[in-house]
């Protein structure tokens, strides 16, 4: 046993105090002798020793309180550290480096891995020598300096401790490492230290050899980390829910695709995955047969929208050990109608020789008869109709086989893409390629027309690459269970060079490839042009050209890329990692209204969020407690209906709960894991400390109880 304040001992000279008080009172008699007193000499003899007794006991009683209470307020204690060392050393100047990322919150079943990081933070404060100060910062992707300098209050940085929780974000220890140098580089004099409290998670020690490097020029601070957590924890997480559609519409099924990883040492066999909206109950559900180890699975599902609007999409597996990866959320933004102009180059005989025939059936896969229902209104006109129409009642433009256009014809497309309008551009045997590339029609195109490539004269095809995409539209066939585009052959198509945004009187961004050929050339690109987007494809919208209007996945390829050039989302990122703020423009009637959100912690209940602001001429809803990960939906007070929303996904690396090997861990160690000399560092734990000072109080109000009742009965007269 030893004591946590072991001057408060010098207390138990006190006990001194009640033997000079009763020594003192036998001084003050004096004897009185007078005409009766003899007559009670022989009931004095009798009672004597009874009352010497009776005073010794309660003499006993009152020193040993003093003592009882000197000893609990010098906290006594077992086995302190967790092995029974006796603290010593000199003062020094420490900073604590608290891992709060998501790993943190893996549970043993009754601790998470932050309790014990708490735990023996906690332990280790105890342990430092008089005078020492200590700073505490909690470590994600960014440090949160909670405890920025140095302190002697260390009962500030225990409570700072105790509210700390797990966040849903990734670790970088070594720009934690990097603040930490800074803030103890001035302090001189003293020993200097930084101690790590972590999992050990080996994703969050990637640049573990950035940290020894720093180490090594600031010689004089020493490092010790403490890893807690099982190695190589078993895990099933939901890595990724992806829309398998980009047009969220009204009484439309929506399909999406969840992806399944199993970071476990064994098979994972039925896992049951629902889907639910706006956190309802779930509305599709589907099951996984087996997932081997290390690898994952994806199922589709399916969720129906009955109103227009931002919605919230869940979907969960069955909870383990590590809830925040069994859900991941996506935000849409429904739409109730949207309308589309097919502009064609020639006129045709029939339907089916019609420029865009096959592009007017692929943006509205239904029957004649649902057409009227169907949330996409798809037109046909010639060029001339551009010259008369409303452009601003569209969401898309199609140019299919058109030669070229008038400059004025031309300008009103610009200004159309330029406030938000989406366009897409097919060619055709009536095309003018000198005038797409130096024309009117040059400063919307992402590339040029160069050669047009006719392997069908010789009997071949240029076929499309099957894999590898980028393009938020293509990825989905990543995945070969979705379809393959390695199956589309062009027997005609132009060489597309894709464009710098040089120019001057445009705004624009880098062209971006859709798809490509397998020989590596563009065979879709697209750009942003002011708030609009166009995409170019290098092959017509006819069978003429090729088979990419007959494909199977011709139909879902224009879906989503339709999806992705009307940007539903576009006036705000609806998918968001944690801690990134939010902004999102609403009407203009808004500003100054206070607006509350819906978080995946407020069990269904709005809280207050603020203001809406005035930015830029624009009412914008700006939210920045963006933390945990989940489905969040904003309302302006006193509206029933979201005015937005957008969901916070984890890193899907921070699912892998793999530790780092402790013998890279321990290469950070000062001298071998030897704690720091001089400082009270606090080992790993070889047992349960034990106080008593909580008990030592009870025991002296119980002796102060029992003096105060024998005092008074033995007062009593006899």
């Amino acid at each position: 046993m030893t004591f946590l304040a072991p001057i408060v001992l010098t207390g138990l000279g006190a006990v001194a105090v009640p033997v000079a008080i009763h020594l003192l009172n036998k001084l003050r008699v004096q004897t009185v002798y007078w005409g009766a007193m003899r007559f009670l000499l022989e009931s004095l003899k009798k009672n004597r020793r009874r009352l010497r007794i009776e005073e010794l006991i309660l003499l006993v009683l009152r020193c040993l309180m003093i003592a009882v209470l000197a000893l609990a307020f010098a906290r006594p204690v077992i086995n302190p550290g967790g092995n029974g060392e006796v603290a010593t050393g000199s003062p020094a100047a420490v900073v604590l480096l608290a891992d709060q990322s998501a790993s943190m919150g893996q549970s043993d079943g009754m601790h998470t891995r932050m309790d014990l990081a708490k735990a023996a933070a906690n332990r280790f404060l105890d342990r430092l020598a008089k005078g020492s100060q200590a700073s505490l910062f909690l470590v994600t992707d960014r440090v949160n300096q909670v405890i920025s300098r140095p302190t002697d209050n260390l009962a500030l940085i225990k409570h700072a401790l105790d509210v700390a929780e797990p966040g849903d974000r990734t670790a970088d220890f070594p720009g934690a490492v990097r603040l930490a140098l800074d803030t103890l580089r001035p302090f001189a004099g003293v020993k200097k230290e930084i101690v790590v409290f972590t999992d050990g998670q080996a994703s969050s020690w990637k640049g573990i050899d950035d940290i020894k490097t720093q180490l090594a020029a600031a010689s004089d601070v020493r490092m010790r980390v403490e890893a807690f957590g099982e190695r190589g924890e078993d895990n099933t997480a939901i890595t990724a829910l992806t829309a398998e559609s980009m047009v969220p519409a009204t009484g439309q099924l929506f399909g999406c695709v969840a992806e399944v990883s199993n970071f476990s040492s064994a098979a994972a066999t039925g896992v049951r995955v629902t889907l639910s909206l706006n956190e309802e109950a779930p509305c599709d559900e589907a099951f996984i047969e087996r997932i081997e180890p290390g690898g994952r699975a994806a199922v589709r599902l399916n969720v129906r929208f009955a109103q227009a609007g931002f919605q919230t999409i869940r979907a969960a597996i069955p909870p383990d050990r590590f809830p925040v990866d069994n859900q991941r959320a996506v935000a849409v933004r429904v739409v109730d109608q949207m309308r589309a102009t097919i502009v064609e180059g020639t006129e045709a005989k029939s339907k089916q020789d019609r420029d865009g025939f096959f592009l007017a059936n692929a943006l509205a896969p239904v029957p004649q008869a649902r057409r009227a229902d169907y949330y996409l209104k798809v037109d046909a006109a010639p060029p001339s109709w551009i010259d008369g129409a409303d452009l601003t009642r569209l969401e898309l433009i199609a140019l299919c086989n058109v030669r070229d256009l008038t400059p004025a014809q031309a300008r009103k497309l610009q200004k159309y893409v330029h406030d938000g309008g989406a366009m897409i551009v097919f060619p055709g045997p009536n095309v003018d390629p000198t005038g797409y590339n130096t024309g009117s029609l040059k400063d919307l195109l992402p590339a040029t027309l160069e050669t047009l490539n006719d392997p069908g004269k010789n009997g071949e095809f240029a076929a499309w690459a099957s894999g590898s995409f980028t393009h938020p539209v293509t990825s989905l066939w990543n995945d070969p269970h979705n379809g393959n585009l390695g199956t589309i052959r062009a027997s005609k198509y132009y060489t597309l060079k894709l464009k710098t945004p040089d120019f001057a009187g445009m705004d624009a961004a880098k062209p971006q490839v859709v798809a490509r050929y397998a020989g590596g050339e563009p065979a879709i690109a697209e750009w942003a042009v002011g708030k609009g987007r166009v995409a170019l494809f290098s092959s017509g919208a006819t069978s003429q050209w090729g088979n990419l209007p007959i494909h199977p996945d011709f139909v879902p390829l224009i879906e989503r890329l339709l999806g992705y050039l009307t940007r539903r989302d576009r006036d705000s990122a609806l998918t968001l990692l944690p801690g990134a703020v939010f902004q999102q423009t609403v009407d203009a009637d808004s500003i100054g209204r206070e607006f509350s959100v819906v978080r995946p912690d407020s069990k269904g209940k709005p809280r207050l969020g603020g203001k809406v602001e005035l930015v830029n001429r624009d009412a914008v809803v700006r939210y920045r407690n963006t933390e945990k990960a989940g489905a969040y939906r904003v309302f302006i007070s006193g509206a029933e209906r979201p005015v937005a929303a957008f969901a916070v996904q984890m890193d899907p690396e921070e699912s892998d709960l793999t530790a780092i090997p402790a013998a890279r861990l321990a290469e950070l160690n000062s001298e071998g894991n030897k704690p720091a000399a001089g400082t009270n560092a606090a080992k790993p734990s070889n047992g349960v400390r034990r106080e008593f000072w909580g008990a030592l109080l009870w025991l002296a109000a119980l002796i102060a109880l029992a003096e105060m009742i024998l005092a008074h009965k033995f007062s009593l007269a006899r």
